[in-house]
């Protein structure tokens, strides 16, 4: 009883340590839109991130199934790029680029990776056009290095999700679905002395 009644004790005098992984977003990280048409497939993307911002992950033990994360994406809108000039204004437009130039995606949970993983979970919270959205996310993780990580997240929007409608073009004869696929890819370097993977 005494033994029981010590670690009980000790467990509320010393409680867990929280590690905190720190995590760079690289510029050569990007995000794209795909979507179709009833002419064509098209891919709208930004293939370049230029804000220095830092992911935070929490974990208490290596065997926690899900982290916690703190940080996200900041993209402005009228950046994205389609290919063709036509198809980026109304891309643009149909996003509300002049009154909520950004889109921002915080990443709130993460599936546990200490090695390369596929399909694991996490939730994201994503504002587009005024209207926010928390959604769930399915993420591949890629080891580059012992100092470097790949995060890959993929999740089907519809453009109704934010109050949006699908652009048109030439008098409705072009009309664009109401699906959009959503896919970014992190590129991550650590702020932390080394990796345990």
């Amino acid at each position: 009883m005494k033994i029981l009644l010590l670690i009980l004790l000790t467990s509320f005098c010393y409680p867990r340590i929280e590690v905190v992984e720190k995590w760079k977003i690289e510029k050569d990280s990007n995000l794209y839109f795909e979507g179709r048409s009833n002419i064509s497939s098209f891919s709208c993307g930004i293939t370049e991130y230029l804000r220095p911002d830092t992911l935070f992950f929490y974990r208490e033990e290596l065997s926690q199934q899900v982290l916690s994360v703190k940080g996200g994406l900041t993209i402005d809108v009228n950046r994205f790029n389609c290919q063709q000039p036509y198809m980026n204004k109304d891309l643009i437009k149909t996003l509300k680029g002049n009154e909520c130039p950004e889109l921002k995606i915080a990443l709130k949970t993460i599936g546990n990776f200490i090695k390369p993983v596929k399909n694991i979970k996490g939730t994201v919270i994503i504002s587009l056009a005024g209207v926010t959205r928390t959604m769930d996310v399915d993420y591949t993780v890629q080891y580059i290095d012992q100092h470097n990580l790949r995060l890959q997240g993929y999740r089907k929007v519809l453009f109704s999700d934010f109050g949006l409608t699908p652009p048109r073009k030439l008098a409705g004869l072009v009309k664009v679905e109401e699906q959009i696929d959503v896919r970014f890819q992190l590129v991550l370097r650590s702020l932390n002395n080394t990796l345990k993977n």
